[in-house]
């Protein structure tokens, strides 16, 4: 079957250089492996982008890995109004709760186009459908994961050091504090920027804290061989996110890092991460839990559990709304 993916193309050429992890293309890598023929485009906000690829490549399937309404308005629009006869398969990264107001009768109209939504949360999938915004038969959580494949030619150690290697909605205040109590060996790794976060001052408020080192990367894709080798070796990984911007499933892919790796985790309670993904690691809200259970780690370390969970096996359960 011809697929055509609409996204970020690069990524995929980084991944045939053994760079990233299939995951990071939402199922793609998998497609093609399972001999489907993928056509990798740019996604583009220019309004008639996605008409030209079907008129150029005449896919059987359209397949978008991080769904922006905005950029695929047109094409989400004539698939509503029953003008598009091509499938359209997406994931939605953030859940839409209830609202009301011409603006949520827009999006509702157009994601009344889409054939099926995959999401990576629970909670934001129930949030959709709950809002109206989706008929729920027409939506599932494919539990999103780990390419172990990837992760299985990755040497692993324990150096003893806490690396944190994100930097979305990154809540670095707390983490800093919480290894200035411990004394624990810390290794922040993160964008100088991302979003509206800037993350610019960090090198310099940690200069004097002997057990906290920063590492200021470029915020692309190439830099994660280097963050790879530092999970790797790390004895656990950590992520403190900013509890007032919880609203989805942000973290998601330390949790993946943690779980393909097989390392202890430490991460900011967050109502959207799925219980069973989330239970045998370590939830935290406040300081004195960071420190409660880093301590905890050090004083009895053991090796992260497993949960089965991977991008194979969400693509199984992908390729049967997919390919039937």
């Amino acid at each position: 079957m011809k697929v055509l993916y609409i996204g970020e193309p690069q990524t995929h050429e980084k991944y045939l250089k053994g760079i990233v992890p299939s995951h990071w293309l939402y199922g793609a890598c998998e497609m093609e492996r399972d001999g489907h023929d993928v056509i990798w485009e740019q996604e583009s906000g220019e309004l008639f982008h996605d008409i030209r690829l079907l008129k150029k490549h005449k896919p059987d399937i359209v397949f978008i890995p991080n769904l922006n309404i905005g950029h695929h308005k047109l094409l989400l629009a004539k698939k509503a109004l029953g003008l598009c006869n091509t499938p359209v398969y997406a994931y939605l990264h953030h859940g839409r709760p209830s609202r009301t107001g011409i603006g949520a009768k827009i999006i509702r109209f157009l994601l009344s186009g889409v054939n099926h939504l995959f999401f990576l949360s629970q909670k934001s999938m129930a949030e959709t459908t709950a809002g109206g915004y989706v008929d729920a038969d027409k939506c599932s959580c494919p539990d999103w994961g780990p390419d172990m494949d990837f992760y299985g030619k990755v040497p692993v150690c324990d150096n003893g050091r806490f690396v944190s290697t994100g930097k979305e909605n990154r809540d670095f205040d707390i983490l800093i504090e919480a290894f200035k109590q411990t004394g624990a060996p810390l290794t922040i790794m993160t964008a100088r920027a991302h979003g509206d976060n800037d993350y610019s001052d960090l090198k310099k408020r940690c200069k004097d804290i002997s057990n906290i080192e920063v590492v200021i990367t470029e915020n692309t894709g190439d830099v994660y061989p280097k963050m790879l080798k530092a999970m790797a070796d790390a004895r656990a990984l950590v992520c403190p996110l900013m509890t007032d911007r919880l609203s989805y499933c942000v973290g998601l892919s330390t949790i993946a890092d943690a779980e393909g790796l097989g390392k202890q985790l430490i991460i900011t309670k967050n109502p959207y991460h799925d219980r069973h993904r989330i239970k045998d690691f370590n939830q935290v809200v406040s300081v004195q839990d960071w420190v409660d259970a880093i301590n905890g780690i050090n004083k009895k370390f053991k090796n992260g559990n497993s949960t089965g969970i991977s991008m194979q096996s969400a693509y199984e359960q992908m390729s049967k709304v997919l390919f039937g």
